[in-house]
């Protein structure tokens, strides 16, 4: 390896390393506390070097498919304003191996918060000013239990879901949703009316107010500086400014992106040594645009067809494998997948002298820079037991699709791959769009397909040096797998 791609390597390095620095300074000088109340993870962060308890205290619910980690802006923009804050991994979700309450249950959404309050307690903490907030499904609990418990001062909303409110109840309650989604958008209105229009007075508990995000949709809002800063506001209209607040503008997702950008920096220059590891040649492939177009095309509206029948046929489809609509997804690939190597044939060379190395480097590549980095800003990475055993089933299941998509997509020029990269993400979104609509019961898919392209090109980005399609298609089944069993809510 020449001295350019040293020096590239080292630069690689030095992002990824600068970005960790970032990512650990927003907290530094605040007491954290990780621990359990029962069965549920808890994370209480206090401003003090030392837990006060004469700070209010605030609680974050996160949505589905979420956990604390994804929560952990708001709750650094709270505790930088002088606030005690509590989150939590609801059943089903981030490190809690319980299982998701059949039609997620508010009542014990609710408990579960009255559990991390608990906990807060217990550690020291002052539970006589209380504020709720929460994301989506997280919402309906902050809406829930800000009925239940008058004594909450204060009831933040974001991405607000279908619920029961009253002119009384919650107190000071602030709607917040994202100008990219209209249904959020619809049932904050609607809460607004249920709760007598804007208004009221902080100091008394009555104030009322629905706030749209423009320009973000329902993920981003739990990054937007704007939503957190119009939070903050809220919380010091009820409580006053704390003691020691500091401003902060939440930039994590930017060191996150730093960070990932070294890291594939980084593993693109170590890929001329891989190259040389992995002594095996791609048979070439002689197949035309329109078969490789019509295979992948007939596989995923197939895959789409088939779940869709033996839906009607009484299998409940949204908890495969017991996660929920992950394991539908997997399937997918699966079935997918199988149906379109059919179509192609050829397949036998792929996996018979597989380039082991190339794919281990790809799945360390994204491994590291999209879910270790991660860890810190939108998911928790580490899979817990329940969770570990479904990994390599999530590789097997995910890798029909992965090496179909290889087999049409490679080898072929750099945009020769964007136009394909295009075409594959179109297939595969409009398939599980189909999906959608012919089972609304995987509704909750709609709101991750816009992250399915980003999360394929940057597989295309990591698997780009390297000439093998299994590279391609291994890595990306040990990445994809590890994705959907970390990310899905356990059923």
């Amino acid at each position: 390896m020449n001295t350019t791609r040293w020096v590239t390597a080292g630069l690689g390095l030095l992002l990824f390393l600068l970005s960790i620095i970032q990512l650990e300074w927003d907290d530094r000088g605040f007491s954290v506390i990780h621990t359990k109340a029962g069965t549920l993870p808890v994370t209480m962060i206090s401003p003090d070097g030392e837990v006060r308890s004469d700070r209010p205290l605030v609680l974050i619910g996160h949505g589905v498919a979420g956990s604390r980690v994804i929560m952990r802006g708001y709750a650094l923009t709270f505790a930088h304003a002088g606030y005690n804050v509590v989150s939590w991994d609801f059943a089903g979700h981030g490190n809690n191996s319980q299982p998701l309450p059949a039609g997620r249950d508010a009542e014990k959404l609710v408990r579960d918060a009255e559990s991390a309050l608990q906990a807060a307690a217990e550690n020291g903490f002052s539970v006589d000013r209380i504020a709720v907030l929460g994301h989506s499904m997280g919402s309906g609990m902050a809406l829930s239990y800000g009925m239940a418990h008058p004594e909450t001062m204060a009831t933040i909303a974001v991405s607000p879901i279908q619920g029961t409110v009253s002119m009384e109840l919650p107190r000071n309650l602030l709607l917040l949703a994202e100008g990219l989604d209209q249904r959020f958008v619809e049932n904050a209105e609607e809460l607004l009316v249920q709760a007598g229009g804007p208004g009221g007075d902080p100091q008394l508990g009555t104030a009322r107010k629905l706030e749209i995000i423009p320009g973000i949709e329902h993920i981003s809002i739990l990054f937007s500086p704007t939503a957190q800063a119009i939070s903050r506001e809220w919380l010091d209209n009820t409580f006053g400014i704390q003691t020691n607040a500091e401003s902060f503008t939440d930039r994590r997702i930017l060191w996150y992106l730093v960070g990932l950008a070294g890291v594939l920096v980084l593993f693109w220059s170590l890929a001329p040594l891989i190259n040389l590891l992995d002594e095996y040649s791609d048979e070439p492939v002689e197949l035309s645009v329109g078969r490789r177009f019509g295979a992948l095309l007939i596989g995923a509206l197939g895959a789409t067809g088939i779940l869709y029948i033996f839906s009607q046929a009484g299998l409940n489809i949204t908890d495969l494998l017991g996660l929920l609509v992950g394991g539908y997804l997997l399937i997918w690939f699966a079935i997918a997948g199988a149906i379109s190597i059919i179509l192609l044939g050829r397949m036998s060379s792929l996996l018979v002298r597989p380039a082991v190395f190339g794919s281990l480097m790809v799945f360390a590549s994204l491994w590291i820079g999209v879910g270790f980095l991660g860890n810190y800003v939108w998911l928790p990475w580490i899979l817990i037991p329940k969770r570990l055993i479904l990994w390599p089933l999530g590789v097997l299941l995910s890798l029909p699709w992965l090496l179909a998509v290889a087999q049409a997509v490679l080898p072929t020029t750099r945009l020769g791959r964007v136009l394909w990269w295009f075409v594959y993400n179109l297939i595969l979104i409009g398939s599980l769009f189909l999906a959608l609509r012919l089972t609304p019961e995987l509704g909750f898919l709609i709101l991750i397909l816009p992250v399915f392209p980003l999360v394929l090109g940057l597989h295309a980005l990591a698997s780009g040096p390297y000439r093998w399609r299994s590279t391609f298609a291994l890595g990306g089944a040990l990445f994809i797998g590890w994705l959907l069993v970390a990310v899905f809510p356990l059923q």
